[in-house]
């Protein structure tokens, strides 16, 4: 892997090489536009010539602040572009293993977070380096043609900024590398805490968690500290040297006025131009730390792009009329130290249905990765004809809608309402996808994969089609899958036996669910701002004092009446560089905890809502609202202070010239922003909310990574997120163009002033005002950003008022209620009644949609009666999606209370899983695990939960018949009052009241 300033991005990224190009050429140009600059000014100051020369370096100069403002920006898009298009192409070459092993989480930060560092390395970092690398020599070599003792200084002193930086950015190395990997930590964490938020609510344990996500910001606040520290003592160590020399400069330059040696003019040349040969390397070493989050990204991306892996593939042949299109032989997978399948062999041929036997856990999913080579067997062969088609047992997707879906698997397919109608799904097509049940979501799926076969698959593989559909829908997606194996060969697994009932029902759409979002105003960090205001007002007074000592010395006073001057313009050289260091580390520290306090205050929030858009706003939103307050409430603050300070010490030396300057300083801090907003055209806004929209678009890609690579459509998305950050790109070019004409007028107000205060003789009052272009120069993108700022920080703080939990009593008693879910024209369920007494097991059947999960969420607390009576036992939970996370199975099951082991074992005894009782310290992985083991495990935890009612949606909707049989014989044995939904009639009839929601008053 490449190291140094640049890494890999010169081999990764055209635009990078093309940047250090451009911006290489507007530094020379800019360096010469300096020495113009400084000779004119100093001319201008001693003898009143040299007007136009300076107006003309002025311009030029913010012309050229603001071609390179642009070009930067522009490879900062176009080098994130391309290194996310690289680094998503190889995570699905990886396939989707990898991707598992890797973590959805922590692949779609890097690919989005990760790879939004670049900015600070484009716009900051790498304009510094390449000035570091033209200006001081151009600067330096026009000191030595004019003042050559000077020149010695500096050519003594300017070696040691980068050798500090060297050493310094190699102690940080590591540091930078564990803060990175900190980062993506938090995003997994937080994304299981989110996967299981639900579970948690009820065991009324969510809230509790508030604390271990106040505990993973802390630890990422502390590691970011840690490295910032050392960062910013780079900087701190660059700042000290720089102006210690510029001050070292100052005085030996004034000692040889004062004896006679030299020139005023030559010595003003010399103290604009020395600090010049500093600040690009000063500057390049301050922005090292930013840059720093850019490149190790950058090296990430390449550990993944550069290694040639790719995931195993089946061996496929052309099909043809005597040949099965499907050959398993003898295959066996290695899997939690037994063979799953072991041994399996078949064949299956164009107009043939194969179902693949054996109880949950004998390897049904694992023989269909095999079949899609996304596992590689550990014996036996795979032969599969021609393309694939796939119904996996959790499906996944890419896209917001089912027909935006199906669009994407079959690119202009005319007949989508056709296969969607086949499945009943028609009625599904335009809702959202978030918005749908497990029944409907599996409905889509399995329309996604006839439709592959209608356009030439030959292969269809369904894992469990109809495990969450009621027996009408599951009749007649089964009439579909028939109709297609007339084309294509189907490996079924399924435990469910055909059933026929009454013709299916609708239930209402739900639209997406709105919270209101009313931002409150963040709290500005003072510590930070005042110091650096502080910060500021010394480099200002370090100009002034600096100034001032040459103008004394060059009326040749003895010597020891300057003592005053050196000793307070080595104070300011000393106390800017330490004042600075603790304002950043205060300003980083306040705006750290303000974000993990946000994050604190959000968990609570989804905790009354269970918002589904949770991850965004407990990563994304939370850390671009740290990112941006010290960008945007902080700049204000510092530009204000050091304005006032400014225009106050010119009123002392000369009124008229505070005035001007004080005007000039109105004009720019107004107009800049105003100009920056301007010419964006709300660039920013669209900016961060394309950035919203891509991030979510990725970890939606990487998590349905086994549903696109099935069905070849990996590529299509591809596409699809190439053209959003193409997109990105623009908006990011349109708000470099305002940020950069907005700089433009900064150095233009500054120069303005610094020419006409010029123009009173008086080197305090010609140079100051350039000192001023710091402040200033930050205030263009603290308001293109303030909009950001506030929507975010409102998607972090929406409306969540607490709901008033329902009376508690031993049964279940619900009397004319109403439910309707946020956002939808109509009540799912409408004057129910129900009353059940303890210990009474209920049946709840109806069609898919229908309303059996809405009950349930209104019995659990998620849903709030829209009207009636309520009254509710506590209530445990085992939901259609297990919500495992990636911990032990103790602390799976330990999710529903602090047990000890021997309970968990017999938990887990009696959801018919005793050979896991051996298993409690086995790590699992949420797709490591079969979808009647991860059912079970749910199960287990659920019943382990102290509550009078147990829920229970579809618990054997994945398991064989025999082990379902068994399992709610089992679950007879509790005496607990058990609400069951099921679509299997014979597991209805043998409870003690069916609930049917298919009834035409819930229709």
């Amino acid at each position: 892997m490449k190291r140094g300033p640049l890494g890999a991005l010169p081999q990764l990224s055209k635009n990078a090489r093309r940047a250090l190009v451009g911006v290489g050429a507007l530094a020379f140009l800019n360096a010469l536009a300096l020495v113009a600059q400084a000779v004119a000014l100093a001319s201008v100051i001693t003898t009143r010539e040299g007007l136009p020369l300076l107006a003309v370096a002025i311009v030029a100069r913010a012309g050229l602040s603001w071609a390179t403002e642009s070009a930067a920006a522009r490879a900062a898009a176009g080098a994130k572009e391309e290194l996310r298009t690289q680094l998503l192409a190889k995570s699905f070459e990886r396939g989707p293993g990898w991707i598992a092993d890797r973590g959805t989480a922590e692949l779609s930060v890097l690919a989005t977070k990760g790879l939004d560092a670049l900015d600070a390395y484009f716009t900051r970092y790498l304009p510094a380096l390449v000035t570091a690398v033209i200006v001081p020599p151009l600067a330096g070599a026009w000191i030595l043609f004019t003042d050559w003792p000077s020149a010695i200084l500096i050519a003594i002193t300017v070696p040691l900024i980068p050798v500090f930086a060297a050493l310094i950015g190699w102690y940080t190395e590591k540091r930078v590398q564990k803060a990175a990997d900190v980062t993506e930590l938090l995003s997994a964490q937080l994304l299981e805490l989110l996967r299981a938020l639900p579970v948690l609510t009820v065991f009324g344990r969510a809230k509790q968690q508030a604390t271990a996500v106040e505990q993973i910001g802390e630890q990422h606040r502390k590691a970011t500290m840690g490295t910032l520290k050392i960062a910013f003592l780079s900087a701190l160590v660059l700042e000290i040297a720089a102006s210690l020399s510029v001050a070292l400069i100052a005085v030996g330059v004034g000692v040889r006025l004062v004896h006679g040696d030299m020139t005023l003019m030559t010595a003003l040349v010399v103290l604009i131009l020395a600090p010049e040969c500093y600040l690009p390397l000063r500057a390049a070493g301050a922005a090292h730390h930013a840059s720093e989050d850019g490149l190790e990204a950058v090296r990430r991306v390449a550990a993944v792009v550069v290694d040639e892996g790719s995931f195993p593939k089946p061996l496929v042949y052309e099909s043809s009329p005597h040949k099965p299109l499907v050959r398993v032989r003898d295959l066996r997978v290695l899997r939690r130290g037994g063979f799953a399948p072991d041994g399996v062999s078949f064949e299956v041929g164009a107009g043939e249905i194969y179902r693949l036997e054996g109880a949950s856990g004998a390897g049904k999913s694992t023989t269909f990765q095999v079949l899609l080579g996304f596992v590689e067997p550990t014996d036996g062969t795979v032969e599969v004809g021609g393309e694939v088609a796939y119904v996996p047992q959790k499906p996944a997707f890419a896209a917001a809608t089912p027909r935006a879906e199906l669009e994407l698997t079959v690119p202009g397919a005319e007949d989508i309402e056709d296969v969607a109608h086949e499945v009943v799904a028609a009625h599904l097509l335009d809702r959202h996808i978030t918005d749908l049940s497990t029944g409907e979501r599996q409905r889509v799926a399995v329309a996604r994969a006839l439709l592959r076969v209608r356009h030439g698959a030959t292969v269809l593989l369904l894992d469990e089609p109809t495990a969450h559909l009621d027996p009408v829908t599951s009749r007649k997606v089964d009439k579909a899958i028939k109709k297609a194996s007339a084309t294509a060969a189907v490996v079924l697994a399924s435990h469910r036996e055909k059933e026929t009932t009454e013709e299916e029902t609708f239930a209402r759409v739900v639209t997406e669910e709105t919270q209101p979002e009313r931002p409150k105003r963040l709290p500005i960090p003072w510590k930070g701002a005042g110091l650096g205001v502080l910060a500021a007002v010394a480099g200002i007074a370090l100009t002034a004092l600096a100034a001032h000592l040459i103008a004394r010395a060059a009326e040749m006073p003895p010597i020891l009446t300057l003592s005053v001057l050196v000793v307070g313009v080595r104070t300011f050289a000393l106390s800017k560089g330490v004042l600075r260091y603790v304002e950043r580390l205060v300003t980083h520290d306040e705006t750290f905890r303000l974000a993990t306090k946000l994050r604190v205050e959000l968990w609570l929030r989804l905790v009354r809502v269970q918002r589904r858009d949770g991850l965004q706003r407990l990563v994304e939103d939370t850390d671009t609202v740290r990112d941006l307050v010290p960008r945007v409430l902080v700049p204000p603050v510092v530009a204000i202070g050091a304005g006032i300070a400014t225009t106050v010490l010119f009123a002392f030396i000369d009124p008229a010239a505070a005035l001007t300057l004080g005007g000039l300083l109105l004009v720019a801090g107004l107009a800049a922003p105003a100009v920056a907003v301007w010419t964006e055209r709300r660039a920013s806004t669209k900016l961060a909310r394309g950035r919203r929209k891509v991030a979510r678009d990725t970890i939606n890609a990487l998590a349905a990574a086994p549903d696109l690579l099935a069905h070849d459509a990996h590529h299509r998305l591809l596409a699809q997120l190439h053209a959003e950050d193409v997109e990105l790109a623009g908006e990011t070019r349109k708000q470099a163009f305002g940020t950069g004409a907005a700089t433009a007028i900064v150095l233009l107000a500054t120069g303005v002033a610094a020419l006409v205060c010029a123009t009173t003789g008086n080197p305090v009052l010609g140079l100051v005002p350039l000192a001023l272009a710091e402040p200033l120069a930050a205030l263009p993108l603290a308001a293109q950003q303030r909009r950001a700022l506030r929507e975010a920080s409102a998607r972090l703080q929406f409306d969540a008022p607490e709901r008033p939990e329902a009376p508690r009593g031993k049964r279940i008693r619900l009397e004319n209620v109403d439910v309707r879910w946020p956002g939808a024209s109509e009540p799912t369920l409408t004057d129910l009644h129900l009353n059940v007494e303890p210990g009474t097991h209920v049946a709840i059947v109806g069609p898919s949609g229908s309303g059996k999960s809405t009950l349930f969420a209104l019995l659990l607390g998620f849903l709030p009666p829209e009207r009636g009576i309520v009254e509710l036992p506590a209530a445990t939970w085992c939901p259609q999606e297990p919500m495992l996370v990636s911990t032990t199975v103790r602390e799976n099951l330990r999710m529903s209370g602090p047990h000890d082991d021997e309970r968990l074992k017999e938990a887990l005894r009696t959801v018919c899983l005793p050979e896991w009782v051996d298993r409690l310290d086995t790590v699992i992985r949420p797709d490591q695990v079969s979808g009647g083991e991860a059912q079970r495990l749910a199960l287990a935890r659920a019943l382990l939960h102290d509550a009078e009612v147990i829920l229970l949606d579809e618990p054997t909707a994945h398991l064989d018949e025999p082990t379902a049989r068994k399992l709610l014989d089992q679950l007879r044995d509790d005496r607990r009052t058990i609400l069951h939904i099921t679509h299997r009639p014979d597991e209805a009839a043998r409870a003690d009241l069916v609930l049917n929601l298919g009834a035409p008053a819930y229709r």
